[in-house]
């Protein structure tokens, strides 16, 4: 995550209590002292014992503001609130770990991050360029030998410490510098994470990242071996997608990362490949990929079959339900990002499968009226090439009774239909 960026505030910059104001990388900080503080034996204290309070943000505020200075208090109540809301991405070593608001936002989960660097090869050292809090960093380290970068210098402090707060920074250090200044070694692995926002929006636009294009371009004319971390919705250079391999990842059912894989790290060189993560006991990732060409188009039909598939986020990005439907022998009901249909059950990680129990045309009162008849009152609703809003669909529904179905909304043709479905369990 390169270049600077204004945060969203939680705690208001015009609270008359605070009297030092610094925009920052999600906080209000006066100086790198603070963040030292913060990281230190003293705030460990307090942060263990407010990480248990279930007290209002403002009395936690006040009973601190007894002890400790009024910047002080405030890092220790925003790294707890932080801490608690960065474990849907780094479970339980989000309580040992340092955050700031928006690089957290940012921030690769521990799972997709562990996935990428099991595709590296242990014995090669990685580079991490714009490692913000260190995401990415800390699954690179858990492999091997990692060197971070960063140009903020509290970013760079906040990854270091969580180096330490999981015991990986031994032989593993970040450093403050400007990427633009940086050429990885011959022998070395890099990563790059670009900042994407512009003017403070996010932009899709990789000429408007930081680093840009050129910066890539000079680094792959010497050490073609990297990987780069984009939004899904980015598109790359076609000499990249001619050359590199682009992955679109998804995990719990999003897909916010697409990486660009270069040199020998690209195994499917020119092709697009769509992966979904599970966990394992061991908090292990379990990634289930398909690999295909994004121009293969899915073959048509406009008979609804007895199974209907639901396509994988990461799937649908990657532009991949054609090469799906024709690797299964399923057929589209639409072009596109479309649902698919065939006449036996197909099961497949990328793929959810339902059966066909009912289909009617999109209209609330028929639709109301047969749930009814089904004694429906809980409904999962999906869609595809429709407007309908689910939620919308639902309250006009008023669903009452003990039974429950999926309702995917589509198309055939101009005509838009409800498919009634229960989830296929094989």
């Amino acid at each position: 995550m390169c270049g600077p960026y204004v945060p969203s505030m939680w705690l208001s910059p015009c609270d008359p209590t605070i009297t030092k104001y610094k925009p920052s990388y999600g906080g209000i900080l006066a100086d790198l002292a603070d963040y030292e503080w913060l990281t230190g034996p003293e705030a460990a204290r307090w942060l263990e014992e407010l990480s248990l309070s279930t007290e209002p943000v403002h009395q936690q505020l006040a009973k601190l503001r007894k002890t400790l200075v009024v910047e002080h208090a405030r890092q220790i109540v925003q790294q707890v609130e932080l801490r608690r809301r960065a474990v849907v991405k780094f479970g339980d070593l989000a309580a040992k770990m340092f955050f700031s608001d928006i690089p957290l936002q940012q921030a690769t989960d521990l799972t997709t991050a562990r996935y990428k660097a099991s595709r590296i090869p242990r014995a090669t050292p990685v580079v991490d360029y714009c490692c913000g809090i260190g995401g990415d960093l800390l699954a690179f380290a858990e492999r091997g030998q990692v060197t971070g970068w960063d140009h903020a210098p509290e970013l760079v402090h906040f990854a270091n410490a969580n180096l330490q707060a999981v015991q990986l920074h031994t032989t593993n250090k970040v450093s403050v510098g400007e990427v633009e200044s940086q050429t990885p070694d011959t022998g070395e692995i890099w990563h790059v994470d670009p900042d994407r926002r512009v003017e403070g929006r996010r932009s899709t636009q990789i000429e408007w990242h930081s680093p840009g294009p050129e910066l890539i371009d000079r680094w792959l004319a010497t050490n073609p071996n990297g990987l780069l971390k984009l939004a899904p919705a980015t598109v790359v250079p076609e000499a990249w997608a001619r050359e590199g391999e682009r992955e679109w990842i998804t995990h719990n059912r999003q897909c916010r990362q697409q990486i660009t894989w270069f040199g020998e790290l690209a195994s499917a060189g020119g092709q697009h490949r769509a992966t979904t993560l599970q966990k394992n006991k061991n908090n292990t990732p379990i990634a289930t990929s398909f690999v295909g060409s994004p121009e293969v188009a899915a073959p048509r039909t406009t008979q609804i079959s007895r199974y209907i598939y639901d396509t994988d986020p990461a799937l649908r990005a990657a532009h991949l339900t054609g090469a799906m439907a024709v690797d299964q022998g399923l057929y589209a009901l639409q072009s596109g990002a479309s649902y698919l249909t065939s006449d036996r059950a197909v099961e497949h990680p990328l793929l959810s499968c339902f059966e066909v129990l009912d289909q009617l045309p999109l209209r609330l009162a028929l639709l109301s009226k047969h749930l009814r008849s089904k004694n429906i009152g809980q409904l999962e609703i999906k869609k595809r090439g429709v407007d309908t809003d689910p939620e919308r669909l639902r309250k006009q529904l008023k669903l009452s009774g003990d039974e429950t179905a999926t309702l995917l909304l589509t198309k055939i043709g101009k005509s838009e239909i409800a498919l009634l479905a229960k989830r296929f369990e094989g």
